[in-house]
């Protein structure tokens, strides 16, 4: 079986963990100029949004920062209007719309405070639709996401946002996932 073409390691030389061959790369394929930030106010999302950050503060990019808000089904289902008053949950709902609305606004200024080029975006909806809509409509070269890293039956009841964007997205993807520890890992 032939072997692939692989780089050659110098003679006398070999490449240790931290060590890699020279590659030839374009440049240009490696340049993100729109970074889409889909976040949710975590801690997690701190995290993925400071991969975000490196990138763009190195390329000077645009992060679109991302937050939807999903109204939770079980709040506008008839049973739970008809034990609750309709307009008791609307005012539930517009006061937590409107507390993400300025979390979003907040932390969009933060990023704006240390020189980063940032536009904040608010959908309602469904997380998985709205990243990959916005992802095409604004034309990203880069998702930057967290995966909480439901596993087991969670997962498979609940699927995972980040995996389904991985999946239908048309740029790159770049998980990032958070660990026991509580220190991000890189997918």
């Amino acid at each position: 079986m032939p072997q692939d073409n692989l780089p050659q390691v110098p003679p006398g030389r070999t490449i240790g963990s931290d060590e890699r061959p020279d590659l030839e790369m374009d440049e240009d394929v490696l340049v993100y100029h729109k970074i889409l930030v889909p976040i949710d106010f975590s801690d997690h999302s701190r995290s993925t949004v400071s991969y975000a950050i490196r990138f763009a503060s190195r390329y000077k990019s645009t992060v679109y920062l991302l937050h939807v808000f999903q109204v939770p089904d079980y709040a506008i289902t008839s049973q739970a209007c008809q034990r609750q008053n309709y307009a008791e949950v609307q005012l539930q709902v517009d006061a937590a719309e409107q507390e993400a609305r300025e979390s979003l606004e907040s932390f969009a200024k933060e990023l704006s405070n240390l020189g980063i080029n940032v536009e904040p975006h608010f959908r309602v909806g469904y997380p998985f639709d709205d990243i990959v809509l916005m992802a095409n409509h604004f034309d990203v070269d880069l998702i930057v996401i967290g995966s909480h890293g439901r596993g087991g039956i969670s997962r498979l009841l609940v699927g995972s946002t980040a995996q389904r964007v991985v999946e239908h997205a048309r740029c790159s993807v770049l998980v990032v996932k958070g660990s026991r520890t509580g220190k991000p890992r890189v997918e």
